[in-house]
């Protein structure tokens, strides 16, 4: 009883207020013994630490909901979607927000800034300010709103705590993700967890060895198909590239159009997919010649090819190249920006360009998964462009055409564009059978 009133009145301090919102360590991690705590800083100075012991957790929820959520006011938090997986794992419930949410990490990393954790909540405002005066918040509030607000909320909550089970280590084991992602915008995973793993980094002994939940289950894996291609095409309009993303494979009708012969083998299909983007984004023919196996000369004439067959797609991609001379930064179409190219490498643009708003795509439709599956099975991980879910031969047919409608069907942050998927089912994630859409 004593504990519910210290509780009671250390939230009062906050009701009807603006806060910001810190945690200690910065990732509270679900798989270790150790107690997190939750510092509250008030508007008038005051700062208020929650030990986040699990026997406070399910009282701490409706305390922060009828003190401190409340409409038309604002809670500024940094890492928000770290507390509300801790809370998930602990509780099986979580942590309703009825104010305006205010992630600086998230926001920020969006306006290109990659700055550490304020120290006061006068630091906090003082950096919201400077993101709607230079006029960087309204840039990148539709994203953030749109994308960001359910993957924080809701979606990587659900995903980091699911978990998948190791037979090599005997227990489950757990992906985190960071929402503010990488340079290119896609999600970065880490080993914050201490029963942690990193599905981008993952060696096949190791992905051999993880298996499902339960017997009954097996793996369903959806990949999208040349998306990055789909993605130059729908944002450049290349005429032949558009027309190209009608194929069955646009690897296959790429190879025939660059090299001018037939494709024979699947080879010939890999040296496409390595030759055409690659090149697109710059690479020399020395480097081409490299990673496709080819002579100089037939790099040189594949590039030169190209540059003939795809002008339009290149003069778009060029032009981020100018306006990184011209204004020492970039932004995608979503208003994301990046600055911080290396002396040298600046033609990385070229890549940023394409992979950060095919990122955002694909967290749109890692949202729309999720949402339409919610109430049927739950996502195991996601890589980049990829989802794996769980499934069983009960709801396989069900969880495929959901799958399909879902990643297959327009991209409403870009309208008119639609995605080829990939299915692919197993119980080893080394071995998995493919499946015909």
């Amino acid at each position: 009883m004593e504990t519910n009133l210290l509780l009671s009145d250390a939230l009062s301090k906050f009701v009807g207020t603006n806060i910001f919102v810190t945690f200690e360590p910065e990732v509270l991690d679900f798989t270790d013994t150790k107690i997190p705590t939750m510092i509250l800083h008030g508007q008038d100075g005051q700062v208020v630490q929650i030990s986040l012991k699990d026997d406070l957790l399910l009282k701490l929820i409706p305390m922060l909901k009828i003190s401190v959520f409340v409409q038309n006011h604002k809670v500024i938090a940094w890492n928000w979607k770290n507390f509300i997986s801790y809370i998930l794992a602990k509780t099986g419930k979580t942590c309703p927000i009825e104010a305006a949410l205010i992630d600086l990490k998230v926001i920020e990393s969006l306006a290109g800034r990659r700055l550490k954790c304020p120290k006061t909540f006068n630091e906090s405002v003082n950096r919201v300010k400077d993101l709607v005066q230079t006029g960087l918040w309204k840039e990148v509030e539709p994203v953030y709103k749109a994308i960001q607000i359910p993957l924080i909320t809701t979606v990587i909550p659900h995903l980091e705590t699911t978990g998948i089970n190791s037979v090599a280590q005997h227990k489950k084991l757990y992906a985190y993700y960071e929402i503010d992602g990488q340079e290119n915008g896609r999600l970065k995973c880490s080993q914050f967890y201490k029963d942690g793993y990193v599905p981008h980094a993952m060696k096949p002994e190791f992905r051999e060895s993880l298996k499902t939940r339960c017997d009954s289950e097996f793996f369903m894996v959806f990949d999208f198909r040349g998306m990055e291609v789909f993605m130059l095409a729908h944002l450049s309009k290349d005429p032949l590239l558009l027309e190209l993303c009608k194929a069955n494979d646009i690897y296959s009708d790429l190879y025939e159009k660059i090299i001018e012969t037939p494709t024979k083998e699947k080879k010939d299909r890999e040296i496409a997919k390595k030759m055409f983007l690659p090149v697109i984004y710059g690479q020399s023919a020395y480097a081409l010649s490299q990673r496709c196996g080819l002579s100089i000369e037939t790099s040189e004439l594949a590039i030169q090819k190209i540059h003939s067959l795809f002008p339009t797609a290149l003069s778009f991609i060029e032009k981020y190249q100018k306006q990184l001379a011209e204004h020492g930064y970039v932004k995608d179409i979503f208003n994301r920006r990046r600055s911080n190219f290396l002396e040298g490498k600046e033609y990385a643009v070229r890549n940023f360009a394409i992979q950060s708003p095919a990122a955002i795509v694909c967290l749109e439709k890692l949202n729309h998964l999720y949402f339409a599956l919610k109430d049927k099975t739950d996502i195991a991980y996601t890589i980049h462009d990829g989802y794996v879910v769980y499934a069983t031969k009960d709801n396989l047919k069900t969880i495929k055409k959901i799958a399909f409608d879902v990643l297959s069907g327009e991209s409403d942050v870009c309208p008119g564009l639609r995605l080829r998927v990939t299915c692919r089912a197993g119980r080893n994630l080394e071995h998995m059978k493919s499946l015909a859409s």
